[in-house]
């Protein structure tokens, strides 16, 4: 009982300060992409969205090293749907801008397109390789030079003061809220293990959102504050980071043979819901239909997978 009232107050301290910490960073990354000129969504897409990847970055090394790359492969693939089919369908369910601008528009489309034609195109290859690895480390560079370049010809603004001061705030920021998703994530997990819950609900719900945590306090922060920019970049960066930096990373460094083929039904979600939330924004029209549309579909994918799961047996019922 003890135990269980220690996890429940430091569960409740943490998400304080994950919101504090989240708020924290996101006026400082404002700030900076205003001094720099480089606008929101690409600060969103290369600073945010790499800075809030660290978890799967981090469960990617070491899950390489232990070779247990089917542990980072399902993190990787699942922290896709889970930004778009959970995070994305609750910051555009409470934004309280509801049209986005045409260049914005313009620079998100191809990437969300990308986010889609990256997992088929994995799909369809089934093995993956060393060479694939490289390709998909390369095309994460590809992307970063592309946002900065569109951001430049675009002209931005700029704003009076240090770049450096509120890039290292931003940091500071940052850390604190990766540090205590972990403390939460971790809290949450023992008081679901203490109360009875299975397996199957902690590792679909708690641990599948737990390297998605940071972007949910961050990005829901941001749109709060109306920088759906902001927010946008930093969903659809992690989505490509996700899949072409982290996942290159695992090609490379693994010594163990890749099959997509034994993750179809993960890999076939990650393609699906990028590519509906390009239908839905085409146009740069928000409605609360299609947060609810997303919801609805991140719903399916865990019943889905929980009884894909339970039919293997791979899981304690």
């Amino acid at each position: 009982m003890t135990e269980l009232i220690i996890n429940a107050v430091l569960l409740a301290v943490f998400l304080v300060i994950l919101v504090r910490s989240a708020m924290f960073a996101i006026e400082s990354v404002v700030k900076f992409s205003k001094i720099t000129g480089i606008g929101e969504l690409a600060a969103g897409f290369v600073i945010v969205a790499v800075s809030t990847s660290v978890p799967e970055i981090s469960v990617a090394v070491f899950s390489t090293t232990s070779e247990n790359v089917g542990l980072t492969l399902g993190d990787i693939f699942g922290s896709n749907v889970t930004n778009i089919g959970l995070i994305t369908a609750l910051f555009l369910l409470f934004s309280p801008v509801r049209k986005i601008e045409t260049k914005t528009i313009r620079s998100f489309i191809p990437l969300l397109l990308a986010a889609s034609l990256i997992p088929l195109f994995l799909l369809l290859a089934q093995q993956g390789s060393k060479f694939i690895g490289i390709a998909l480390l390369a095309a994460f560079a590809f992307f970063i030079y592309r946002i900065f370049k569109s951001n430049i010809e675009q002209k931005q603004e700029r704003q009076k003061g240090s770049p450096h001061k509120s890039l290292f705030y931003f940091l500071i920021g940052i850390a604190i809220v990766i540090v205590s998703a972990k403390i939460i994530v971790d809290s949450a997990s023992a008081i679901a293990e203490m109360t009875g819950l299975r397996e199957s609900v902690i590792g679909a719900t708690i641990i599948a959102l737990g390297t998605s945590l940071p972007e949910l306090a961050v990005d829901v922060m941001a749109v709060r504050k109306k920088h759906l920019d902001l927010a946008l970049g930093d969903i659809i960066g992690s989505c490509i980071t996700n899949i072409t930096l982290v996942l290159g990373i695992v090609l490379v460094l693994s010594t163990v043979e890749i099959n997509f083929g034994i993750l179809s039904t993960l890999v076939s979600f990650a393609i699906i819901l990028p590519f509906v939330l390009f239908v839905f924004l085409r146009r740069g029209n928000i409605a609360k239909w299609q947060s609810v549309s997303l919801f609805a579909m991140y719903a399916i994918f865990l019943i889905v997978i929980y009884e894909i799961q339970a039919i293997i047996g791979g899981i304690k019922l």
